[in-house]
Order: C-alpha cells, then sequence, then structure tokens
C-alpha cells in the first residue's frame, strides 16, 4: 500500500535542505567558509545531523512506494512504520535546526544578510575572548611582580 503522508514530509525536508545549501553557499560566496568552519565546529556538524535526518525521508519514502524488502525481514516494512520513521526523522531535523530560524530565510537577500551576520558574530566573539584573555594576563603578571615595573636605566651597574 502506497502511504502518501510522505509528501509533505518530502516537501518539508526538501525546503530546509535547500534553505540550509543556499546559506552555506552565502558563507562560500563570501569566501568564508574555513573561518566559520573553524570557529564554530558545533554549526558544521549540527548542519551535517540535520541534513542527513532530512534525507532519510527520501529514503524511507522511496523503500516503501517500491515496496522493497529489507534484508533479514520477510515482507515489505508496513507502510505506517515508514511514515513513522518519516515523521521521527523530520522531528530530528527541526530539533536539530531549532535555534536556527534566522539562518533558514525564504530569498537569497535575507540569507546572504543571516550569513554576513555569522560572520560578524564569530568575529565579535573571537575579539571578546581575546580581550578576556588579554586582561586576564595582565592581571597575572600584575599579581606576579607586585604592580612595580622595573625600569632598567634606574638600576646602577657596578664595576
Amino acid at each position: 500500500m502506497i502511504s502518501y503522508i510522505h509528501i509533505p514530509v518530502l516537501a518539508i525536508c526538501f525546503f530546509t535542505l535547500m534553505f540550509m545549501r543556499r546559506w552555506w553557499q552565502c558563507i562560500d560566496r563570501l569566501g568564508f567558509t574555513r573561518e566559520v568552519g573553524r570557529r564554530a565546529p558545533s554549526l558544521v556538524q549540527g548542519d551535517i545531523l540535520a541534513a542527513a535526518f532530512a534525507i532519510l525521508p527520501f529514503v524511507i519514502a522511496t523503500l516503501d512506494w517500491s515496496g522493497v524488502v529489507l534484508p533479514g525481514q520477510s515482507s515489505p516494512t508496513p507502510s505506517w512504520v515508514a511514515a513513522f520513521i518519516s515523521l521521527s526523522s523530520l522531528g530530528g531535523c527541526l530539533f536539530v535546526l531549532r535555534n536556527s530560524s534566522g539562518r533558514i530565510a525564504g530569498n537569497w537577500a535575507g540569507t546572504s544578510e543571516s550569513a554576513l551576520r555569522t560572520v560578524a558574530a564569530l568575529r565579535i566573539i573571537g575579539a571578546a575572548e581575546l580581550a578576556h584573555a588579554l586582561g586576564v594576563l595582565q592581571q597575572h603578571e600584575s599579581r606576579y611582580t607586585g604592580g612595580r615595573t622595573i625600569e632598567t636605566n634606574a638600576q646602577e651597574m657596578r664595576k
């Protein structure tokens, strides 16, 4: 039996994949793919996981509609099980992408703006981390020198 519940699930997964691809294309066109991958590895890993969850309904729907018997089974997977797996994987994809609503835009302009905002935010975070690290370093140095600076010209050299 062919289950048509896959059609809206596949449409949602298709558009999700398209929006994610468009965002990464904008990052690549800006030339910041390596920088984003280096500064936010969890962003890359989350998108890969979400893409895997979004591709799975296509595979499940193909297996359901074609009636392929998987190894170790005597009959094809029931349609309700395939529909449940598709809906579950769509839920997993949306759960992984729950905080990325700003990145997934409906047009190229919004996607480009989102990509630029992401790169700017990563650079601001990097600058703030560097400023904090320099402040901690200055506190650490002043603790061991007692807050005194020794000038080399103030010392007398005896022969």
